[in-house]
Parts: C-alpha cells; sequence; structure tokens
C-alpha cells in the first residue's frame, strides 16, 4: 500500500512539473514587446534643423509587428499614408538606440527614443537634421 502511495506521488509531482514547464514556454513574450514599440504610431510633428515644420501633420502612421523570432529584437513594419504604403523589416539596436529599415531594396537607419507613448526619429536627410515625433496610437 505504501509503494502504491509513492507511485501516485511521483506521479502526480511528474504532471504536476510538466505542465508548469509548457506553461511557462507559452508565455515567453518577445524581446520586441519589451521595448515598447510594438504598435500603431502616429506622427504628430516633424521639425528640421531645429525648425518645427508649419505644415498640418494629418495621415502618417507606422505600425510595428513582431516576427516569428521571439529571441532577437527584429520584426515586420507598415508605414502608410496620403499616397503611399510600405512595408518591410526593421531591426532595433538596444544599445546604440538605433532602428534600421529594410524595404524595396533600401536601408535606412535612425536614432530613437521612447518615452511616454512618444516614439522620437532623428535622422539626417540631404544634410539636414530631421527630428520625427509619433504618438502611439491605443
Amino acid at each position: 500500500m505504501k509503494s502504491f502511495e509513492v507511485i501516485t506521488f511521483m506521479l502526480v509531482f511528474t504532471l504536476i512539473t510538466l505542465v508548469g514547464c509548457e506553461k511557462d514556454e507559452n508565455e515567453k513574450q518577445d524581446n520586441l514587446q519589451q521595448t515598447g514599440i510594438i504598435g500603431k504610431w502616429k506622427l504628430e510633428s516633424r521639425s528640421i534643423d531645429g525648425i518645427s515644420s508649419l505644415a498640418v501633420e494629418c495621415c502618417d502612421y507606422i505600425e510595428f509587428k513582431t516576427d516569428n523570432e521571439l529571441d532577437d529584437f527584429k520584426g515586420e513594419f507598415m508605414a502608410y499614408g496620403t499616397g503611399y504604403e510600405t512595408t518591410g523589416e526593421f531591426e532595433l539596436n538596444t544599445t546604440e538606440n538605433t532602428i534600421h529599415f529594410d524595404y524595396n531594396n533600401t536601408r535606412r537607419s535612425y536614432e530613437y527614443q521612447i518615452f511616454a507613448g512618444l516614439l522620437e526619429f532623428t535622422y539626417m536627410e540631404d544634410d539636414q537634421e530631421i527630428v520625427e515625433d509619433w504618438r502611439k496610437e491605443e
């Protein structure tokens, strides 16, 4: 009778251990989720060499999505607005705070910062410094 109790205990313990490990694997988050970049962002403002644009920033969006690889900082993006739509891949370098966009045989690199629901890109174009502020959409 005592050996039956020991075998039953071991069987129950083994089942609990297996179920517990399986649950941990299912809840593993993508590294990109932890950065705060995943989601839809709307362009709020743009400045060129420190001068704010007077144009009304109306309809530019960018969406960041994870890919199938959880342990990297790569994902997919779609940027769209009036008259354009661009899709491609992106990769974050969290130590240098840079983001690299790959689309249509083009690679662009920006500095980025994320704080308080705001994503800021800084990059050079035609020898001018561009700063864009993107607000996270809920």
